[in-house]
């Protein structure tokens, strides 16, 4: 039987709670803290000393505007991980995943998975049909860099990311020579990873190759809480242990990158990535049936490319890039039907084309006053076509094109005031969208301290996805694009002491979106995405980072804390719409992350811990049963490692504990997620 209750898994006492909120009061008041010292990078190869760098450097282009860097340290701890896993242990950025190697899309500051963009290399991998980017089947590995634009930030790369812009940078190092790095790991539910890098070149030309392989049955074991039967004598409900069948993935890519420098004043790349991904999709946790007999499979074949050329001038600046990303999935379901198995239910496929093409001229009339201008025209090109043998073939094919064209003037009044303005135009299919503007500002509080009062204000844009508009059934082509205004107000504090470097920033955010596009069931068998009136999404980002360290100690803390309101303020459906007014559903409003990191001569261990508060699942909010809302659940992990040098060569082992205190949980209703579990990991550098 099927059962709607499902009991606390959570320590309801007091110290329990107090538990719980320890890491949010210490991430809170750390700053406050007088004996401060610093911290080095203990998991890469001995270099000779260097001076900590601030990370604020005023940069005038990006005044006002809220940027962060994905820490090096975790980086290098996230090498076999995927992009879902660091940045929901890193950022202030809410990822909903289905499942352990399953689909995975971000939710920043409160908005929807399409409302964030991700760049590689100056190339989008949001997909035209959907608008989102799936997180789970991009690898670390193969990035160098992970930055971060907030909110209004992200209008100076690109309209239509209304909760901002995560861009995956590539880098190279001039001085290389020859070097490279392997690295393997092995873990629980039969899951393997195998990671290979090679570099080579001089001061004119750099190779980098790299390739990964990841895969895992993933036939990890649950307690279902949806699925029960009666004891007889005392009346409890006695929940069964289930396999997570037909869950396995399997992933691997190469990735391989030129680099050519003819002189001092131009810069030549090439980037091509190629991925294939399979995986399975399990059954819900309310499936009573046994599974057998049935797959529920999607492959995605990837191809990814981009030729970029930087000139470099006395006072000016050139950079011309293109790139292809062509993704081609299939998704098919077969099922035990009338009492025969493997027929086909579901066999759908798609072709996804995109060509980005952009210029951006820069001219610095000095240190304190640059103009830049910069136009893009992208083409995207989607065919679906969806086939289920009992109905109709159903499916669409369409182009769009768009361009859009920006003008950005930047000036530096002293020194400590400093302006940004930027204009954006975009047109879709030659229909031209309403003019984009942003204001960027930013004072130093103090004269001889690092204190930063900035703030801006935009208006932006977004265009329904090609799904949005022509999925069959479902589609709406009456649909209205978002548009609205977003504005952040913060303070940013850096300051080097003896042995320490702080990093610090508190942002308050607001936004109010128009015609905001949600999917939501009718009474004809399927979705439909509809445009509710007003949105508005508001909260408080809170980023702390130090590092510090005595003698043969070292240590390093980064933390985030993230308070997410956002509310429907749309006109009621009908008489009995209880959604206005109510947080959207999968939204926390509370969540956090702690990385700790303390590290003695080639010893290292850190210990990572995340926190999510309840989400709904509905748009009342309604909390009747198991159904309506998803509990709070905390996180904690703990990695332990040593590493071995001699001259140029690094032997590293690692040995990680994830989810170490077996806590029950899920991200998403009905998608159940591994208890405690192990990775053992090598690495070799030369």
């Amino acid at each position: 039987m099927q059962t709607n209750s499902e009991p606390d898994i959570h320590t309801t006492d007091w110290c329990g709670k107090f538990m719980k909120r320890l890491p949010i009061i210490f991430l809170l008041f750390l700053p406050l803290c007088q004996e401060l010292y610093a911290q080095s990078l203990s998991d890469t190869l001995k270099i000779k000393e260097v001076t900590v760098v601030s990370k604020h450097l005023q940069k005038k282009e990006e005044a006002g505007l809220i940027r962060s860097d994905v820490d090096s340290m975790a980086m290098i701890k996230a090498m076999n991980a995927t992009l879902s896993e660091l940045i929901s242990e890193n950022t202030p950025i809410f990822i909903k995943t289905y499942g352990r190697g399953a689909l995975a899309t971000a939710s920043f500051r409160g908005t929807a998975p399409s409302h964030t963009q991700v760049e590689w290399n100056g190339i989008s991998l949001n997909s035209p049909m959907l608008g989102m980017v799936d997180f789970s089947t991009i690898p670390v590995y193969f990035v160098d860099k992970v930055s971060i634009l907030h909110g209004s930030g992200s209008l100076t790369e690109k309209s239509g990311a209304l909760g901002g812009t995560i861009e995956l940078q590539s880098d190279v190092d001039w001085n290389n020579r020859f070097s490279g790095s392997a690295l393997s790991g092995v873990g629980s539910y039969q899951s393997y990873d195998e990671f290979f890098q090679v570099k080579a070149g001089n001061r004119k030309i750099q190779s980098k190759t790299k390739a990964f392989l990841s895969q895992s049955a993933n036939n990890f074991t649950y307690r279902n809480k949806f699925i029960a039967t009666i004891d007889p004598e005392t009346g409890k409900y006695i929940y069964p242990e289930q396999q997570n069948k037909n869950a396995d993935y399997r992933n691997y890519g190469v990735l391989q990158e030129i680099y050519f420098r003819p002189d001092d004043k131009d810069v030549i790349s090439g980037h091509y990535w190629y991925q294939h991904n399979s995986r399975s999709i399990p059954q819900l946790m309310t499936n009573e049936t046994s599974g057998d007999g049935g797959v529920n499979r999607q492959t995605d074949q990837i191809h990814r490319a981009v030729a970029e050329w930087n000139h470099y001038g006395t006072k000016t600046s050139l950079k011309v890039s293109s790139g292809l990303n062509f993704d081609k999935m299939n998704y098919w379901l077969k099922a035990n039907v009338n009492g025969t198995s493997g027929q086909v239910v579901v066999n759908s496929w798609s072709n996804a084309q995109s060509w980005f093409n952009k210029a951006l001229f820069t001219y610095r009339e000095n240190q304190d006053l640059s103009v830049t201008a910069g136009i893009d025209v992208d083409r995207y090109q989607v065919s679906s076509q969806n086939y289920a043998p009992l109905a109709n073939d159903f499916g669409y094919h369409k182009t769009r094109l768009e361009s859009s064209a920006h003008l950005q003037l930047s000036k530096k009044f002293g020194k400590r005031f400093t302006s940004t303005f930027l204009v954006r135009q975009d047109l879709y299919d030659q229909k031209a969208a309403p003019i984009m503007p942003l204001l960027g500002l930013e004072y130093k509080l103090l004269k001889k301290k690092n204190l930063y009062l900035k703030g801006n204000v935009a208006r932006n844009y977004h265009q329904p996805s090609l799904n949005d508009l022509y999925y069959i059934p479902g589609g709406n082509p009456d649909l209205k694009p978002e548009e609205g205004y977003t504005g952040d107000l913060g303070l940013t504090y850096e300051e080097n002491y003896a042995h320490v470097h702080l990093y610090t920033t508190l942002t308050a955010y607001t936004s109010k979106i128009d015609n905001w596009i949600i999917w939501l069931p009718t009474n004809k068998g399927y979705w439909e995405p509809s445009n509710m009136k007003k949105v508005d999404a508001s909260g408080l980002e809170y980023q702390l980072s130090l590092k510090g360290g005595e003698g043969p100690w070292h240590w390093h803390i980064n933390g985030n804390y993230a308070y997410t309101r956002s509310i429907n303020h749309a006109d009621p459906v009908n008489w009995a719409d209880e959604s206005i007014g109510k947080q959207l559903p999968f939204i926390p409003k509370h969540s956090a992350n702690l990385s700790v990191n303390l590290s003695r001569q080639g010893y290292h261990v850190t210990y990572q811990w995340n926190y999510y508060s309840e989400r709904y699942t509905t748009t009342s909010n309604e909390k009747t049963t198991s159904l309506d809302y998803l509990y709070p659940y905390l996180m904690n992990d703990l990695f332990a490692g040593k590493d071995w040098n001699w001259k140029t060569y690094r032997l590293g082992l690692e040995f990680k504990i994830f989810n170490l205190f077996n806590e029950e949980y899920r991200t998403v209703l009905q998608r159940p997620m591994p208890r405690r579990n192990y990775t053992l990991l090598v690495r070799f550098d030369f």
